[in-house]
């Protein structure tokens, strides 16, 4: 039978094309100083320290990085940019990571979910996700190299706020949400909250280790906590359930993989950011075939 990967249109987390981009492999506290196996793309890797670098093997890859106390592996040169993340180095905002988990489900798959906004009343019900945010309403898809991004005006049940036990505040709140999505299978979450002036960015990545398992980061920075250390563990606990919500339902799927082909599926307006988000990953598969990628800068 032909590979999942060698077929057209169709992303797995085996995708030769996939060697052209940014991953993240482990946490910086995981490596101590024995060197460190890790999986990428089917392939056994180590990185190790060495003084004040960090080298890789079997080979030497194109790249090697650590970033927001994540080590990050490029095994071809890079068509994708590292993600910006500059709350993580804002020291007016604490910062943590949630649970690092493991699931079947594809690194392509998740990102597309974690760009989604239309199954948050649905699939969230349990956690921030309320009535008043099924209609969905971007401000226009932006297209600047190899990311896209999109603003979401929408509502959000925000547990976080103090001000809501006292009656102060509302419990649905109005929120922006800001989503940045890379074909480096990463997306950067920036919630912003009218009511309470608060910001919560979230860096989200994937690491496809092999056809059938994909390791999870979530890092997290909020400027509204104050360095409050049980409401910083409070919110990491909320954050890990709203991501069990999703595996849910995503590792119901019978096929672990994401099609760039849209006519495979319909796809209806807040489908906008995700079906964006598959192009790029379409092009990033014509790059690897020898194929003239699409324009760049364009706005959906």
């Amino acid at each position: 039978m032909t590979p999942t990967a060698a077929r057209a249109g169709v992303v797995d987390n085996t995708t030769p094309a996939l060697a052209r981009s940014w991953h993240a492999v482990a946490r910086s506290d995981e490596l101590g100083h024995e060197p460190l196996p890790v999986r990428l793309l089917d392939r056994n890797w180590t990185v190790e320290r060495r003084g004040h670098r960090i080298i890789a093997g079997p080979d030497v890859p194109w790249a090697l990085e650590e970033r927001y106390g994540l080590i990050w592996l490029a095994p071809r040169e890079s068509s994708a940019p590292l993600h910006d993340f500059p709350e993580w180095d804002d020291p007016t905002f604490d910062r943590a990571y949630a649970a690092t988990v493991r699931t079947p489900v594809s690194a392509a798959q998740l990102v597309d979910n974690f760009l989604d906004a239309a199954h948050f009343p649905f699939v969230h019900a349990g956690t921030f996700g309320v009535g008043e945010s099924a209609m969905v309403q971007d401000r226009g898809v932006v297209r600047e190299g190899w990311r896209v991004s999109t603003t979401f005006d929408t509502w959000y049940r925000n547990s976080d706020d103090p001000l809501v036990a006292t009656g102060e505040h509302p419990e649905i709140q109005p929120q922006q949400l800001v989503k940045i999505g890379s074909a480096s299978f990463g997306v950067l979450l920036r919630l912003g909250f009218p009511v309470t002036g608060a910001t919560f960015a979230i860096l989200f990545c994937c690491q496809p280790e092999t056809r059938r398992c994909t390791r999870v980061y979530k890092l997290l920075a909020r400027n509204d906590l104050g360095g409050d250390s049980t409401r910083m563990r409070d919110c990491i606990r909320h954050e890990d359930r709203i991501l069990r919500e999703d595996l849910a339902i995503l590792e119901r799927y019978e096929r672990m993989e994401l099609h760039t082909n849209l006519r495979v599926e319909v796809h209806t307006r807040a489908d906008r950011l995700s079906v964006a988000y598959r192009r790029l990953l379409g092009e990033l598969l014509a790059v690897e075939n020898g194929q003239r990628p699409g324009r760049e800068g364009s706005t959906a």
